[in-house]
């Protein structure tokens, strides 16, 4: 399923390396734990919300020091 590209050859430079077999072990682990697209949804809400709610934070703790 997965192609082994343990062949240095196939690389550009160790951090493609890495980041292809990060995005390998990632989709082995969504192959062995799927959800449903309503929890994946939710799950991107959630993050989306995390990325507003932090983005606020940053931007009163900028005003603080500003004032």
């Amino acid at each position: 399923m997965l192609n082994n590209l343990s062949q240095e050859g196939l690389y550009i430079n160790d951090f493609h390396r890495r980041n292809s077999t990060a995005a390998q072990r990632e989709v082995l682990r969504m192959l062995l734990h799927p959800c449903s697209r309503e929890q994946k949804l939710m799950q991107i809400e959630l993050l989306h919300k995390m990325s507003e709610d932090s983005k606020e934070s940053s931007n009163r703790e900028r005003n603080k020091l500003k004032s």
